[in-house]
């Protein structure tokens, strides 16, 4: 599956759990079930923009982007933080008023059937989301079936405390619930937004992808005398790098050219979708 169309079964799914979730839970007055669908509605927008940032960031360089269109997915991602975020702090707020008011929950039967198949559908899209972000390293699908994973999560911690009340008669619980839910959301939208902000500030590869580049240019040593200025970052699924390398000054050009080309090669044997732009310089 594209991720295209792995982006767009996101979609049509959430749009469908939106609808049977806030029924059910308008139906049960469950605050706990009405923030989950509130979630999923979330899901349907951090979806859609998944959509159109991934076929966004697919468009070839052109004049007024010579890089590429890759940075789209991070903004998408980062978006999708503060929505999530927003969602949270709606539900704490729901929550509260809930419980202030006394307005609990009426029909648990219903809403546990209900979030049941809510977590199988998800299960699914998100399987199949990671599984496509992974093989297309994009880092919008990724984030999307993050978001997404939350909501398998929540609707756990839902269920749970659904039966919880159904055997008990606790009813308090099903509005410190959607609070508990509301929390887990929130880690999530930090996670997502720390990750893709360093990625939009064009924050360096971690240190291990750092040092394995570092260790194959040093594999060609000698001819190579050494490398220097070595610079890492991503766009995207993208990962791009330049560094100088320095050869004999008794080296031909197409000599030092051709070594330069196996280097860039077997760099990006090792990282996929990586663009590396290698500097020649002569010993002095």
């Amino acid at each position: 599956m594209t991720k295209e169309k792995s982006a767009l079964l996101a979609i049509l799914a959430s749009i469908f759990l939106v609808i049977l979730k806030l029924s059910v839970g308008l139906s049960a007055n469950s605050v706990s079930i009405i923030s989950d669908a509130l979630h999923s509605f979330m899901d349907v927008m951090a979806s859609t923009m998944t959509f159109f940032a991934i076929r966004f960031a697919q468009k070839p360089p052109d004049k007024c982007h010579n890089f590429g269109h890759g940075k789209i997915e991070d903004l998408a991602a980062v978006i999708q933080s503060i929505l999530i975020l927003l969602v949270s702090i709606t539900i704490i707020r729901q929550a509260c008023i809930r419980i202030i008011e006394q307005n609990y929950i009426t029909d648990t039967t219903l809403g546990i059937i209900v979030m049941l198949i809510s977590i199988l559908i998800h299960s699914l899209v998100v399987w199949n989301m990671l599984t496509v972000a992974k093989r297309e390293n994009s880092i919008a699908l990724r984030a999307n079936g993050l978001h997404l994973l939350t909501d398998i999560i929540t609707s756990g911690g839902v269920v749970v405390g659904l039966i919880i009340i159904h055997f008990t008669g606790i009813k308090i619980l099903d509005p410190i619930i959607a609070m508990v839910v509301a929390i887990i959301i929130i880690k999530t939208g930090l996670s997502i937004g720390r990750d893709s902000l360093r990625s939009l500030l064009d924050s360096s590869l971690n240190q291990e992808d750092i040092q394995k580049v570092k260790k194959i240019i040093d594999s060609y040593s000698p001819p190579v005398v050494e490398h220097h200025k070595l610079r890492t970052r991503k766009m995207g699924g993208e990962k791009q790098m330049d560094v100088h390398i320095v050869f004999p000054k008794t080296m031909s050009i197409k000599k030092a050219h051709d070594i330069s080309n196996n280097i860039q090669k077997e760099i990006q044997n090792n990282f996929k979708e990586a663009k590396i732009v290698i500097h020649l310089e002569p010993n002095k």
